[in-house]
């Protein structure tokens, strides 16, 4: 056949449409993770190859192979400055491709069995590869708007498309590349045989079915190594935010200067014990020379004369019993199981000794009470008893 230059208006068509496709295809690219430059220029370098290619084609007829072939090449030159790592960009390219010549193929087979015309003839029609093109870039702009809405297919491809699961499907999707490559010779040949279109329309959608069907077996094992990533991490933050919410519970239970409990806990385990009817006691404790100490020697010799009284009375204490620091020089006891009698026995005890044994005496003021066992008592009142009695006794050791 004679050789046809076509310069009409229906070169537009892809002219218009590789412009679209240019726009929605930038942010198709961006949801895949292209690093792109929002410029004039970036974006002229990104939509000229194809515009220039496929405008050309609907000029005169490039040889079907080489066509796609530069296509190829083409998508592959926009990973020239993109951070995307090869073996993900080499995936989604793949796809991309396989799915575009694939479709096109199958689109100039349904014009050729449609027109009774062998596909070679066809395609040096201008008009049908006109239409033929403008519809795969129709098709391609359709996808590129569709793809930044499909957030868990992105998620799932972002994450792992470099795993070891995408490797072998990777050598697979070469393989079709290479298939569909040959089978376009098939388009230009000049061969007589009717059933031609038929051939190659079978073959395509056939390598097409199986292709979906591998797709779908990798997303499912993708998807499903996502979730078990996702739960894991999970899994992670949800330990790491226990160990910080005990860490922060531990923090507002203890007492940072001496190691004892904290005011707060003591107030939260009376509540506990009033509420559960037990008979406990209570003890509120003032040490007798803690201003003496701070006002000779500074607050530095008090704090160490706090921590040394913390440590060496609890050391007096049974296991159960809950003692905590409740000011600057007041400490609490809680004495679950002992009555006020025994308690105040227990404390006379440890005073004495604590006053024999060390230099200054550890000394100290306490008033104990015992919580009764009536739904009107409350933590407050527990406190404000053992305290005012805790003043007797202090008033009491100074006449005294």
């Amino acid at each position: 056949m004679p050789y046809i230059i076509y310069t009409g208006w229906g070169l537009l068509v892809p002219v218009g449409l590789s412009l679209l496709y240019g726009l929605m295809g930038r942010r198709a690219r961006a949801a895949l993770g292209y690093v792109q430059k929002n410029t004039a220029w970036a974006w002229l370098r990104e939509i000229l190859p194809p515009l220039l290619l496929f405008t050309l084609w609907g000029i005169a007829n490039i040889p079907l192979p080489v066509l796609y072939i530069l296509t190829f090449l083409g998508k592959l030159s926009h990973l020239a400055g993109a951070k995307l790592s090869s073996v993900k960009a080499v995936f989604i390219i793949n796809i991309s491709h396989l799915t575009t010549i694939a479709l096109h193929m199958i689109l100039i087979g349904v014009c050729s069995l449609a027109t009774q015309t062998p596909m070679n003839k066809l395609l040096w029609q201008p008009f049908w590869r006109i239409a033929t093109i403008g519809s795969i870039l129709i098709i391609n702009i359709l996808i590129a708007f569709l793809l930044p809405r499909l957030q868990t297919l992105l998620t799932v491809l972002h994450t792992q498309s470099e795993s070891e699961e995408t490797r072998p499907f990777l050598v697979f999707l070469w393989f079709c590349n290479l298939f569909l490559l040959m089978d376009s010779v098939l388009c230009i040949a000049t061969i007589s045989w009717r059933l031609l279109p038929v051939f190659l329309i079978a073959s395509t959608v056939l390598l097409e079915f199986y292709l979906v069907r591998f797709l779908r077996h990798l997303y499912t094992l993708l998807h499903v190594r996502y979730l078990e990533e996702e739960h894991r991490g999970l899994v992670e933050k949800l330990e790491q935010r226990n160990q910080t919410e005990a860490e922060l519970r531990h923090k507002s239970a203890v007492d940072a200067l001496t190691g004892v409990f904290s005011r707060r806990y003591a107030m939260e385990q009376t509540a506990f014990l009033l509420q559960s009817k037990e008979l406990f006691s209570l003890v509120y404790i003032d040490l007798d020379h803690l201003k003496q100490i701070n006002d000779r020697e500074g607050h530095q010799a008090g704090d160490c004369y706090l921590v040394k009284f913390a440590q060496e009375f609890g050391a007096w204490l049974r296991k159960p019993d809950v003692f905590a620091r409740v000011g600057g020089d007041e400490f609490v006891v809680l004495l679950p199981g002992c009555t006020q009698e025994t308690a105040e026995t227990r404390m006379k005890e440890i005073r004495t000794r604590m006053e024999q044994a060390y230099s200054p005496p550890l000394s100290f003021s306490f008033g104990v009470t015992s919580a009764s066992q009536t739904p009107d008592d409350s933590v407050e009142e527990v406190f404000r008893r053992s305290d005012q009695a805790m003043y007797q006794d202090k008033q009491m050791r100074s006449c005294s």
